[in-house]
């Protein structure tokens, strides 16, 4: 039995290793808040006009050849975008670019585009655009489109990168967070 913390009462979703999953709504999200990982921003330049969309499901995924991924909504025009362009960057926001993570999460944001809603971006190599004061930037060149479910995933053959010192913007359990305190290092 699987069961699922910060609720008023634990949500069953699996009783058993052979049965599948008893279907309890939320129950895939709230397991899925348990999850902390980085705010990260996926933009495209459409034609001059730059769209773009906080994400939180960002991924190293390869060092040779140098490939990243992230999801973006099926319906969203980014995806799309992407594929015409043939090219995309990611941002990993810094603490303190709230705002920005949530300006660009609103429905329809995606579709607006940063001048549109008072979001600075800078210029990356490929002519796509990273976040202005971002953490670290990815340009990446489409390597492919992979369709799941209500979601397209987006992989990125890297193609340059940029970083700078500071501390992530995190996402957890439906709130922004900061690192704390580095837990002690043990040998093994």
């Amino acid at each position: 039995m699987i069961c699922v913390a910060h609720t008023s009462a634990p949500i069953l979703l699996r009783t058993d290793h052979g049965n599948a999953p008893v279907d309890h709504g939320d129950g895939f999200r709230l397991a899925a808040r348990c999850l902390a990982s980085s705010v990260a921003v996926v933009s495209v330049n459409d034609g001059g006009k730059v769209l773009a969309k906080t994400v939180s499901s960002f991924t190293t995924v390869s060092l040779l050849p140098q490939l990243v991924s992230v999801w973006v909504g099926s319906r969203s025009p980014i995806a799309h975008a992407a594929a015409m362009a043939d090219v995309f960057s990611v941002s990993i926001l810094e603490a303190g670019q709230e705002d920005i993570s949530i300006a660009l999460s609103e429905p329809g944001s995606g579709s607006r585009g940063t001048a549109a809603i008072g979001i600075a971006t800078t210029a990356v190599p490929s002519g796509a655009v990273a976040i202005s004061g971002c953490l670290s930037w990815f340009d990446c060149r489409v390597h492919d489109l992979v369709e799941g479910g209500d979601h397209t995933l987006l992989i990125g053959q890297v193609t340059a990168t940029g970083r700078r010192e500071g501390s992530p913007l995190l996402y957890h359990d439906g709130r922004y967070r900061t690192l704390g305190t580095p837990a002690p290092q043990r040998r093994t």
